[in-house]
């Protein structure tokens, strides 16, 4: 038993250091210029363990990008469940959402330039991690329905899209131009998504 447990850290080790290499490498050549073997001499493992690990090179970004949203949901999480009213649990949401696409920009700016060709937002959207994601957004939006900060007469789970698409294309107008950090950007979405974009009468 205890060598089965060894075993099973030991292969947790191998795909946490290839996720970390992998990481290193897609950010510094993007998707397509990166290759398996590339990934592997920076784990230091040969081609092969990749392999027994991850299918191809979309398996193992895809398993990588999942991993990133699955940090992201727990710390948000975190942070979100410590306040208190549903404004500043959106406003926290988007602040430490925009945070961490700031923090891994590099990795992230993949997903804008080549995430097309991956389908990793499908593959996302239809995960465990995706629908995780989406049921913790449309519950906060339920939250801020009952606490009359959203109206009620408007579909959580469409809202939630609404809400998202506009964090998203945010995120890309930004790495796309370059300027300005994301972190300054949260007031702003949290207004269109709140307030619209009408005149005031």
């Amino acid at each position: 038993m205890v060598a089965f447990n060894r075993k099973e850290r030991d292969k947790k080790l191998r795909r946490s250091d290839i996720l970390r290499a992998a990481e290193h490498v897609f950010a510094l050549r993007g998707y397509h210029k990166a290759t398996i073997r590339d990934i592997a001499r920076e784990a230091q493992y040969a081609t092969g363990t990749v392999y027994l690990h991850f299918k191809d090179k979309d398996d193992l970004y895809f398993a990588l990008f999942e991993n990133k949203i699955k940090m992201l949901l727990s710390l948000l999480k975190e942070r979100v469940e410590c306040e208190k009213d549903s404004g500043s649990k959106l406003r926290v949401f988007l602040k430490e959402a925009l945070d961490f696409f700031e923090k891994n920009k590099d990795f992230f700016r993949i997903f804008v330039y080549e995430g097309s060709q991956i389908y990793t937002e499908d593959r996302i959207a239809g995960s465990v991690t995706g629908r995780q994601f989406k049921d913790y957004l449309i519950k906060l939006i339920r939250e801020g329905q009952g606490h009359r900060v959203i109206r009620a007469d408007l579909s959580p789970c469409q809202t939630g899209d609404v809400f998202f698409a506009i964090l998203k294309t945010v995120v890309i107008d930004c790495f796309k131009s370059g300027k300005g950090a994301l972190t300054d950007l949260s007031d702003t979405i949290l207004s269109y998504f709140v307030n619209g974009v009408g005149r005031d009468k």
